[in-house]
């Protein structure tokens, strides 16, 4: 597979991802913790987006 179009599906797939962290992690956590929701999908969406950069890397080398 061409490794542009790797990398375009692959930040498709994570910011899908990074939204429905956001829609559905405020409701699982409850109003008393929903800016930490935040935090955690923001946290979880840059890990994803890392490994994924990692790996692609890995296998372009």
């Amino acid at each position: 597979m061409n490794l542009r179009v790797l990398e375009v599906l692959v930040a498709v797939g994570c910011l899908a991802l990074f939204i429905v962290l956001l829609v559905t992690l405020p409701k699982l956590m409850g109003e008393a913790m929903q800016g930490l929701a935040y935090v955690v999908a923001l946290i979880i969406f840059i890990a994803v987006l890392s490994i994924a950069g990692y790996l692609i890397d890995k296998k372009v080398a």
